[in-house]
């Protein structure tokens, strides 16, 4: 396969579980993948056809950039995987403004800016795909994570948005989101002595929601892929039925 003829992709948060996972995926599957965090530490995944680059999601200046460097060296853009994100607990009664502010920005703010800037890229596409990763708390009320479930069920009416104008304009682009319970990663792990007064009953239980990051990552890939071109605008739940279940949290 020519260079001119891989699918190209971005993915943010490149360096966490779910990123790496997904990197790997679409640069075993024959794309070209950049993949952008924050910070890029030693022992990402190297591959022939991955290169990583620093991005700040909430800065609009690094997607500026972003774009410009994509479109410079590649012509275009197939997929934006939005996979960036923080996570922190508070309550309605724990939850500073700066806290809820910081939470919106990097977690939804963050993906509407990726849209805005990448979109131009995405039209240069012959099926390009957008696909956000949202939670499982946006669509079900989590106490703990007010802030965090507040910017994702934002996450999730910026996908319906977006899907419906790429639509009604004609836009070679489809956007969906996707809601997984808990994550087997770092991120998630770390949290788990924040919740002292759970039992162990209820621990076992929120935890046999979680699923490995390879199980996001197959969603994501099906997403981007012309098995899923009838899908626009949905939200796809990885969470073993959780939500509608309402485990304690």
């Amino acid at each position: 396969m020519s260079q001119s003829e891989r699918r190209v992709a971005v993915i943010t948060g490149a360096a966490g579980g779910v990123g790496q996972s997904t990197v790997r995926k679409f640069a075993e599957c024959g794309y070209t993948v950049i993949g952008t965090d924050i910070r890029l530490p030693e022992g990402l995944f190297e591959h022939d056809h991955v290169s990583y680059q620093t991005c700040d999601v909430t800065s609009e200046a690094d997607w500026m950039s972003l774009a410009e460097s994509t479109i410079g060296q590649h012509g275009k853009l197939d997929v934006l995987v939005n996979n960036a994100a923080i996570l922190m607990t508070y309550t309605i009664e724990t939850s500073s403004v700066e806290d809820f502010k910081h939470m919106m920005e990097v977690n939804s703010t963050s993906v509407f800016l990726g849209m805005k800037y990448m979109l131009d890229a995405l039209k240069k596409s012959d099926a390009a795909s957008i696909i956000n990763l949202s939670s499982s708390s946006a669509v079900a009320g989590y106490p703990h994570f007010i802030a965090y479930g507040a910017a994702k069920a934002a996450v999730r009416s910026l996908t319906m948005s977006v899907a419906v104008h790429c639509q009604t304009n004609q836009l070679p682009i489809r956007c969906n989101s996707i809601h997984p319970d808990g994550i087997l990663t770092d991120m998630v792990t770390h949290m788990k002595g924040e919740f002292p007064e759970m039992t162990p009953d209820q621990a076992m239980k929120a935890y046999s929601f979680a699923c490995e990051p390879e199980a996001v990552t197959d969603v994501i890939y099906f997403l981007a892929s012309h098995e899923s071109r009838h899908i626009n605008g949905a939200e796809i739940r990885v969470d073993n039925s959780s939500t509608i279940q309402m485990p304690y949290l």
